[in-house]
């Protein structure tokens, strides 16, 4: 679509751009280009005509448009190495043990947050593709139950009951024994599927009232197909957020919306996904960044950063790629230490 020479172009207004953010005149871009002023501002020219740059209407120079900063982050940009103090920055934050996944995930929505200046998620492997791992019951007292539900990413989760009127305790026995024939071993997305047609089939015949039965399956697992998502530097996004405030305040406060636009912009195989073309008009000047990160053995987990388009792209691409490594690093301890047959400690 473009040259060498223009693509280089490119790439220094965008970047000159982000750290001056003043309009890039032919004549800032001598020292970096092997070019007469003439030729460069022909090449600039080019790069107008196909929107890539734009006219400020003060200046002679230019500023890079929106299709711009698409292109060049989709088809430039070249990450560079972090700078040493982001990285003494990051390996300091995840200084220490960490014994509950939410706490790593916690960690790395804050470091990044707190390193960008914008705001900041992160999302576990999908919930669908989470296999559960074990289930146990534990007896409180003579009516008061625990389920304790293990998933394959080392997330226990707990669910407290009370023993239905009809449940004997031989019943919660052949409950337990159901769960753990028909669901541990399985994917949330298969578990989902057999609640809906095998479980219920599968009670007639083994209990006496079916409703209570049913409704103790929908309670203690109805959670677990409710992915969880962690946020930092919430508030950050009214620094520089332009649209209807009201309902930027309304998407960022309901974690629902935005995992759906998350899931949705990292639904394929591509490790790193950007979306500048937001539909709602309060999100016009706003792009999502999202990086994905390894969690060994487990899957692919999601970092998501939202700023302005106009945006340091280099070094918040950078970061991004810093954090989700040093992460993944994290990571592979927390599930060495799952493997040594220790569980995770539960809130």
């Amino acid at each position: 679509m473009i040259t060498e020479r223009q693509r280089q172009i490119l790439n220094l207004i965008v970047s000159l751009y982000a750290k001056e953010h003043t309009p890039i005149g032919s004549k800032s871009l001598l020292d970096s280009i092997q070019a007469s002023s003439a030729t460069i501002r022909n090449d600039m020219k080019v790069l107008e005509n196909l929107g890539l740059i734009q006219k400020e209407h003060t200046s002679s120079g230019r500023i890079p448009s929106v299709s711009g900063y698409k292109y060049f982050v989709e088809n430039v940009i070249q990450l560079e190495e972090f700078s040493q103090n982001d990285l003494f920055k990051v390996m300091k934050d995840f200084d220490g043990e960490y014994y509950r996944l939410s706490d790593l995930f916690e960690r790395g929505a804050k470091s990044l947050s707190e390193l960008t200046g914008l705001t900041s998620f992160v999302l576990n492997v999908p919930q669908r593709d989470q296999v559960l791992v074990s289930f146990e019951l534990v007896m409180l007292d003579s009516h008061s139950i625990l389920a304790v539900i293990t998933l394959n990413t080392g997330e226990v989760r707990t669910n407290q009951f009370m023993l239905p009127k009809s449940m004997t305790e031989a019943d919660l026995a052949v409950f337990s024994n159901l769960v753990k024939e028909r669901m541990v071993g399985k994917k949330m997305i298969d578990i989902h599927y057999t609640l809906r047609t095998e479980i219920p089939q599968i009670v007639q015949r083994y209990f006496k009232v079916v409703s209570e039965v049913l409704g103790l399956f929908e309670s203690i697992f109805n959670d677990l197909f409710t992915e969880h998502l962690t946020v930092s530097g919430r508030k950050n996004i009214f620094d520089y957020a332009t649209g209807n405030l009201a309902e930027v305040y309304k998407l960022f406060s309901d974690d629902e919306r935005m995992l759906h636009e998350i899931r949705e912009i990292t639904s394929n195989d591509e490790m790193r996904a950007v979306k500048f073309d937001n539909d709602e008009k309060y999100m016009k000047n706003l792009t999502l960044l999202s990086q994905k990160f390894v969690i060994p053995y487990r899957g692919l987990g999601t970092l998501t950063v939202v700023g302005p388009v106009e945006m340091d792209y280099q070094r918040t691409l950078s970061i991004l790629d810093l954090v989700a490594k040093v992460l993944t690093m994290k990571l592979s301890d927390y599930y060495r230490y799952l493997d040594g047959n220790h569980y995770e400690i539960s809130k």
